[in-house]
């Protein structure tokens, strides 16, 4: 089934949130292990690289939660399949999880995030903020359920 513009807006604004999330993880492992040889162009690269992802992640965040909050009154049935894509695709990744305490652990977040989404498909909380260190993404799959790249 094609997603519909709603769940891809959604998801969109989720994305962003990832991948600013992703640029602030890297400006943490440079600022702990690299800031300390870095030169003063360095320095300003990354701060800047700080700041924009900040500013992109709290406006993709408003703009998630503004979102949600009008697709639940207009449009609810787009929260209910956005949050069912969400489920789908962690019972994918379940299911292919390789045995091992990494896998274990992946298998557990997992599980916690799909918990976290049916709060989604409830109203209970506007959206998952995910751990894609341990549940990790399937760009095909994540396409095919989303209509957008990862």
């Amino acid at each position: 089934m094609t997603p519909s513009d709603h769940v891809r807006a959604l998801e969109t604004l989720l994305a962003r949130i990832r991948r600013s999330g992703g640029v602030l993880l890297n400006v943490d492992m440079w600022d702990r292990w690299g800031a300390a040889n870095a030169s003063d162009e360095e320095k300003a690269r990354f701060t800047a690289e700080a700041l924009a992802a900040q500013r992109d992640r709290g406006e993709a965040e408003q703009g998630l939660e503004a979102l949600v909050a009008r697709l639940r009154a207009e449009a609810p049935d787009a929260i209910v399949a956005w949050a069912d894509a969400h489920d789908a695709f962690l019972a994918a990744f379940i299911a292919g999880s390789p045995e091992g305490s990494h896998a274990s652990t992946a298998r557990f977040v997992a599980e916690q995030e799909r918990a976290a989404w049916a709060e989604v498909r409830s109203g209970k909380r506007a959206w998952v903020a995910e751990n894609v260190y341990y549940v990790t993404i399937d760009p095909g799959r994540y396409r095919a359920l989303f209509g957008v790249d990862p």
